[in-house]
């Protein structure tokens, strides 16, 4: 599964861990106990995933987890009994944290047993096994007690997950959708398990949320809790149409959504789910037909390792210009500094985190050993780092503190300090400044020249001779040479002499 700007999560990750996450938690707290009013609620999760089928013995549940709360004061001594005797057909379970037992039936203690604040349970630990089918499993039963407390209890239906439908890969709606015009949206998905799938949903959201869906199906729901508004940028649509083993679908009609003018492009990922919709956060129905299904052939949705997702692209751009505040100007061995940045010449914004960069190239004969900036006063170091297997090139994110006052303010321009070091001096060099961003489609104001002037040469020679160690040790081989001549010629002379 995937989603265009970022990594994470499948349906079936999900479901693996929907035994504390799936269902909104259903507490039962026991009438006021012997000491004052002291009293206990279990929170756990009405229902639940333990594994999909097709794992079978591969399979596993350890996130089963559950909360024991004491309410008006300490309660003693807590001890909390979890009979999952129902789910033995399921996979073989083993206590966990906290917890011993066998046969099904799992005591836990804290230590100390004592509870002030509360405390998270994971009471067992499951291990599939070969033959089950979804549905397999059955209800949890929870009792907590205490000293001073009458007993809680909650039980939690637990059973083996349908197969794992998964979502297509990440696909770029066709087109650019033009202002006052709709974005149409027909994800699809599939079930490549051995098993038919009867219920099951598909639930949207926006990356950066700047694209808003219209309610216009009466099988989806949306989080906003505005009741005015016409759309939303979540969404969780129900089926019951039944999904055959190999099977692959999309909706038969589009849904539909309005991009942000200013926003070049946007993310709407999906995802299918088994577990059931939040009803406190997916509480406003659409209006309108059932939004349908249709088949399509299996070969058309494959998964990848991201979250699936629709790409859809506006006819909004980000223009970035590079921006050049002085010259390269010194002598041979001074470090000097020059302000280089971008400027925002439309004022679009992106959709989520800004993916683009400005790229230094110095002059020829100059070398950038810093680029410090300051966030709120305090110094900082690093805007810019350098570029692999391009010696000498720089390159700045905009995503970093430096860069933040470009995004979505039209001319706005930011630079930071680029203190560059003069090693040689090379007539005529100049470097480049270039500003690079996925949705500028305006070439032509990119690129700007970086100019240097520098007067001085290297050691004992000019930039253009050999490197002044080479000189030195040159001069100094020429020096030991006339000297040697010196002390030859010197002792010739005695030699006469001293013939005479």
């Amino acid at each position: 599964m995937g989603a265009g700007v970022a990594a994470g999560a499948g349906a079936g990750v999900l479901a693996v861990c929907g035994a504390s996450a799936v269902a909104p938690p259903a507490a039962a707290a026991a009438p006021a106990g012997p000491d004052g009013g002291v009293r206990l609620s279990v929170e756990a999760p009405e229902e639940g995933g333990l594994y999909a089928a097709s794992e079978g013995a591969e399979g596993q549940q350890d996130d089963f987890e559950f909360f024991v709360r004491p309410r008006h004061g300490v309660a003693r001594n807590v001890e909390v009994t979890v009979d999952a005797r129902a789910l033995r057909a399921a996979g073989s379970l083993r206590p966990g944290h906290r917890c011993t037992g066998e046969d099904g039936v799992f005591h836990c203690r804290f230590d100390p047993r004592s509870l002030e604040y509360g405390a998270h349970v994971k009471p067992f630990r499951l291990r599939g096994r070969d033959g089950v089918r979804p549905g397999d499993g059955g209800t949890v039963r929870i009792t907590a007690r205490a000293d001073n407390a009458p007993s809680a209890q909650a039980r939690t239906r637990l059973v083996v997950r349908p197969p794992d439908l998964i979502g297509n890969r990440p696909e770029r709606v066709p087109g650019r959708v033009e202002p006052g015009r709709r974005a149409q949206l027909r994800p699809s998905f599939a079930n490549p398990g051995r098993w038919t799938v009867r219920s099951y949903g598909l639930k949207f959201s926006t990356y950066g949320d700047h694209l808003t869906l219209d309610r216009r199906f009466s099988n989806c729901w949306y989080a906003s809790e505005d009741a005015t508004r016409q759309d939303d940028t979540t969404a969780w649509c129900e089926f019951d149409t039944p999904l055959p083993p190999h099977s692959a679908w999309r909706v038969a009609r589009p849904l539909t959504g309005r991009l942000d003018p200013e926003i070049p492009a946007e993310s709407v990922r999906y995802e299918p789910v088994h577990e059931k919709r939040d009803k406190k956060v997916f509480s406003r129905r659409g209006e309108g037909p059932e939004l349908t299904l249709e088949r399509i052939p299996a070969e058309k949705v494959r998964e990848d390792s991201r979250l699936s997702a629709l790409v859809v692209h506006g006819t909004a751009q980000v223009d970035y210009a590079p921006v050049v505040r002085g010259t390269v100007r010194g002598r041979v061995g001074q470090t000097v500094s020059v302000r280089i940045g971008v400027r925002n010449v439309n004022g679009g914004r992106l959709p989520g985190v800004n993916p683009d960069h400005v790229e230094i190239v110095p002059p020829r004969g100059t070398t950038v050993v810093g680029t410090p900036y300051e966030v709120d006063g305090d110094p900082m170091d690093g805007a810019c780092r350098a570029v692999r297997n391009r010696p000498g090139v720089r390159t700045c994110p905009l995503n970093s503190d430096a860069f933040e006052s470009v995004d979505g303010r039209k001319g706005a321009a930011s630079t930071v300090t680029v203190r560059f070091r003069i090693d040689r001096n090379v007539p005529g060099a100049r470097g480049a400044v270039r500003a690079v961003g996925k949705y500028d489609r305006t070439p032509g104001n990119d690129t700007a020249a970086l100019p240097a002037d520098i007067t001085g040469t290297t050691a004992l020679g000019t930039s253009d001779g050999p490197d002044a160690p080479a000189l030195v040790l040159t001069a100094f081989g020429g020096a030991a040479t006339v000297a040697g001549w010196a002390v030859l010629l010197r002792r010739r002379l005695r030699r006469s002499a001293g013939d005479g």
